[in-house]
């Protein structure tokens, strides 16, 4: 991350088009804006990778302006280096006002105060310790020293205004507020911070005093006890006397905090600090100078001392991250961990990667996530598409051919029939000749042959279209196993799951490493917990059972406690009711007995959690945190590579997969081609209707009666006859199959059902509930057969959510998605059921095994904020949530629901209660 003086980083970036011109005319084109202050913005300028402009938001006051070309004509190479300095004043046009300057950019930086709290220290400067904290105060003593030489002040000399590198390279900012001198007039420091001032000018209006560089001297000292003090100030204690101490007030009656005699100025230093008296004599001399007189250490006065102390330094022998000044005898920074409970160091770790110190979460994860997601599977094809009708093969195409033929012939042979017979012959004969010429009409229709009294009855064709059927639906099971074992093949190797499995993994890693914090304060917890325990064991072992007096627990009950190992008060838990010989009464005596003298227990903390236990569990955390630093680094080149592989491996399957899918797809079309037969009612109505037409022809047929015939008969409809009677019956096998479901004998169902399709092809109703109990069976490949036979009869919610559901256990994701966004787009949102809320969730379900989850969760917000009254967007949005783990999102998506759709936020909420994670 890139730190720009005066830049705030949060602002988002925008390119600007604006033509600027130097001091010295030069023409400065402004690049992007890369950030913003209180004063003004600051932007990249083009082709001066090195430089950058600082603009004003409004154009300073003339005597600023005056400034700032000054600072600009006393700049040089020294200055550039340490300060953010200003290279050249910025116009708006050749001779026009300032608006602003140009100046050297400073990268990879933070705010000193970032090396004071030591959470901010550990997280941005992992591997600072105190020895890189010595070294940045002698380099920010050396800037100030080389502001000092070139007679300038800085003022307002304050943490904020001094930025680091993980070199320990400082820079200061804010330059346009130094007070500088020229031609007679001096420019003043209008700003500072009163814990940074010194003791006169405490309560005094800046812009109304020059300010000296011994008055620099005292807020340089702040700044370097600051940095070797862990961020703590020097007059901040505990005031002895009474009422409040300010640090206002402090500073100003000189009240430093520290050192042997801190108590004559009514001041103890914090717990917890480092002492004074733990560094060399030099630097308590220097700070006492600093602090309590006027005579201040120059800033060339610190350079030397700081630089020895760095080189008089040794390594702690229990914490590898421990440095300390080597004339001690025994490490400050152990004892004030130890007792503080505070992590101020990191354990320093032997690597490889020398670039570990400069592991940044935000640039690791920024590249994490601008790993695009691999695109959808190529066979993502949609249900209708997968079974989309080809043309019949060669040799269905010649079968339909020829049963179309002998559908033809059957109806010419009807109709000359049925017009022949009644003219060439009478009644009871022609009746005879009417039945023969229906069996033969229906012979003909499957046949197609010249028909004999044998053929009539046993007929070679039937046979051969049998085996023909039995073929194709061999080819068609072989086809789509072959298709399934594929498709699994595919999605397991090409499919986006391992992608995604993997991005969520880098997500909870990320997650383990902004919480390391909290993670270390856990197991400190859980080690404290422990010696607590352990203190608390030691000391209820003291009090034996036998020497208490315990009202009710008599000598006999003393000795079976005894015998089952309980000897003493931390022996007594809660199992000794279980103990047959002790009553109930006695052993509550006892447990009461043990929480009198648990009242007594004092926890000596001194002996509570070990050094040596307490760093092996710092060094753990510390070796997590490089581990995931080095998993997090390489993340999004796994990532990518994943993807390769992803990509990879569609190429190697996707000619294959799809070969297997129009091969099953051919299969499927054979199939329906080669179940179809003449319908015989068609025929049998073609031969009644030509019948009572040649009837008609004869001009007497009305008037012949028949001997023993009624007049005037009506004949009966036979076709009609058999359809209603055959209608009736598959409906009776369904209401069977329906009884037999609801009462558990599934298996049963599953046969009254197929009657009722063998009878009925188009029995819509049938096909659905046999699609559902077959996969409460578990026979999920027979499950989605008959669910899209119910899709071939009507496309509806109930046969394609069901066909989702078998192929989610058949672990076929891919589809399962595809058949749930159909079931879903069928849902009639005013008769809204349980099955509705599921399919959303089972859709969702699906995307997280596919690795489309958060890309889906994106979309949906995307929506929901453009059009925040989407109701079944919502729900799906909360069942996402739900999905991937974060129950907080999804009840916040239910709270909103909760005002727009009050049942659908029910429908949430029961998800919530009854399902944590993906089906």
């Amino acid at each position: 991350m890139s730190r720009i003086p005066g830049a705030s980083q949060s602002e988002a970036i925008r390119p600007v088009h604006r033509i600027f011109h130097t001091s010295q005319s030069d023409i400065v084109r402004l690049g992007r804006r890369i950030g913003t202050g209180a004063e003004g913005e600051v932007y990249e300028i083009q082709d001066k990778s090195d430089l950058v402009a600082k603009v004003y938001h409004e154009p300073p006051p003339a005597e600023k302006a005056e400034k700032l070309v000054v600072l600009s004509r006393l700049g040089n190479e020294r200055l550039f280096n340490i300060s953010a300095w200003p290279v050249s004043t910025l116009r708006d046009a050749p001779n026009g006002e300032v608006v602003g300057f140009v100046m050297k950019k400073i990268s990879q930086a933070e705010e000193v105060h970032a090396l004071h709290s030591p959470k901010s220290r550990l997280q941005k400067f992992p591997e600072a310790s105190w020895t890189f904290l010595i070294y940045v105060a002698a380099n920010i003593a050396r800037a100030v020293a080389a502001i000092h030489e070139h007679g300038l002040v800085i003022g307002d000399v304050n943490p904020k205004n001094i930025l680091v590198t993980r070199k320990a390279t400082v820079y200061l900012l804010d330059v346009d507020s130094f007070q500088v001198s020229a031609e007679g007039k001096t420019y003043r420091c209008e700003g500072g911070f009163p814990e940074y001032t010194p003791p006169e000018l405490q309560g005094v209006a800046f812009r109304d005093v020059d300010r000296a560089q011994e008055h620099d001297c005292f807020g340089l000292a702040v700044v370097i006890f600051q940095l070797l003090f862990m961020g703590r100030h020097p007059f901040s204690g505990r005031y002895l006397g009474a009422g409040e101490m300010p640090l206002e007030r402090a500073i100003r009656e000189y009240r430093f905090a520290y050192g042997v005699d801190a108590e004559a100025r009514k001041m103890r230093q914090p717990p917890g600090t480092l002492a004074l008296e733990s560094m060399p004599s030099l630097f308590v001399e220097l700070f006492r100078r600093a602090f309590l007189s006027a005579d201040r250490p120059r800033a060339r006065e610190w350079i030397e001392p700081l630089e020895a102390l760095a080189k008089a330094l040794k390594k702690c022998d229990l914490h590898s991250g421990h440095y300390y000044y080597q004339e001690l005898r025994d490490c400050p920074w152990c004892g004030i961990e130890t007792h503080a409970r505070v992590h101020l160091f990191n354990f320093l770790l032997p690597r490889d990667d020398s670039r570990r110190g400069h592991f940044r979460l935000d640039e690791v994860w920024k590249e994490i996530v601008s790993v695009d997601t691999p695109d959808a599977p190529l066979i993502q094809m949609r249900l209708d598409e997968i079974w989309a009708a080809p043309t019949p093969s060669a040799k269905i195409a010649a079968y339909e051919r020829n049963r179309l033929n002998c559908c033809i012939a059957a109806l010419v042979f009807s109709t000359f029939a049925g017009l022949t017979i009644p003219v060439l012959v009478g009644f009871p004969f022609a009746s005879f000749l009417f039945i023969l010429a229906g069996i033969a009409a229906c012979a003909i229709g499957k046949t197609g042959r010249t028909v004999t009294l044998e053929s009539l009855y046993h007929s070679r064709q039937q046979v051969a279209d049998d085996h023909l059927l039995e073929e194709i639906k061999a080819r068609w099971r072989h086809a789509e196993d072959a298709a399934q074992r594929l498709k699994e093949q595919y999605y397991r190797e090409a499919g986006n799951e391992r992608w995604g499995a993997k991005r969520d993994e880098l997500r909870y890693q990320k997650e383990s490493y902004e919480n390391l914090a909290q993670i270390r304060q856990f197991r400190f917890q859980q080690l404290e917990a422990e010696a607590r325990k352990n203190q608390l064991d030691e000391f209820l072992d003291q009090f034996n059972i036998n020497d208490a007096e315990i009202r009710g627990v008599v000598t006999p009950i003393k000795a079976a406690l005894l015998s089952h190992g309980v000897e003493t008060a931390a022996n007594v838990v809660e199992e000794v009711k279980q103990i047959q010989s002790v009553g109930r009464s006695q052993a509550e005596r006892l447990l009461e007995w043990r929480r009198g003298l648990e009242q007594k227990f004092v926890f000596d903390p001194d002996k509570g959690v070990s050094p040596e236990v307490r760093f092996k569990t710092e060094r753990d955390v510390d070796a997590l945190r490089f581990r995931l630093e080095s998993e997090l680094s390489g993340g999004a080149h796994y990532l990518r590579r994943i993807k390769h592989d992803i990509e990879t491996s569609r190429e190697k399957l996707q000619p294959a997969l799809t070969q297997a899918c129009q091969e099953l797809a051919q299969a499927k079309k054979d199939l329906d081609v080669a179940r179809k037969r003449n319908s015989p009612a068609l025929i049998l109505i073609a031969l009644l209707i030509a019948f009572f037409i040649g009837a008609a022809m004869i001009p007497h047929l009305p008037t012949r009666r028949i001997v023993g015939q009624p007049p005037n008969p009506t004949k009966p409809d036979h076709g009609a006859l058999a359809d209603q009677k055959m209608m009736q019956s598959a409906m009776a096998l369904y209401s069977e199959g329906e009884r037999l479901s609801s009462e558990g004998k599934l298996e049963e169902a599953v046969v009254a059902f197929r009657e009722a399709v063998r009878i009925d092809p188009n029995f819509y109703r049938a096909h659905k509930e046999l699609g559902f109990t077959l996969y409460r069976l578990g026979r999920y490949l027979e499950s989605t057969v008959s669910s899209k036979a119910a899709i071939n009869l009507r496309k509806d919610f109930d046969p394609y959510y069901n066909m989702g559901l078998a192929y989610m256990a058949l672990g076929n994701w891919g589809d399962a998605k595809i058949a749930f966004e159909f079931a879903i787009s069928h849902i009639d949102k005013y008769s809204w059921s349980e099955r509705s809320t599921l399919a959303y969730y089972y859709l969702g379900a699906s995307m997280v095994q596919l690795g489309e989850a958060y890309s889906a969760i994106a979309s949906l917000e995307d929506s929901l904020k453009d059009y925040p009254n989407l109701t079944v967007e919502r729900l799906e949005l909360g069942s996402l949530y739900l999905l991937v783990g974060n129950r907080e999102a999804a009840s916040a998506q239910y709270e909103k629901l909760k005002h727009i759709d009050p049942a659908l936020a029910e429908e949430l909420m029961k998800l919530m209660k009854k399902r944590g994670k993906p089906a």
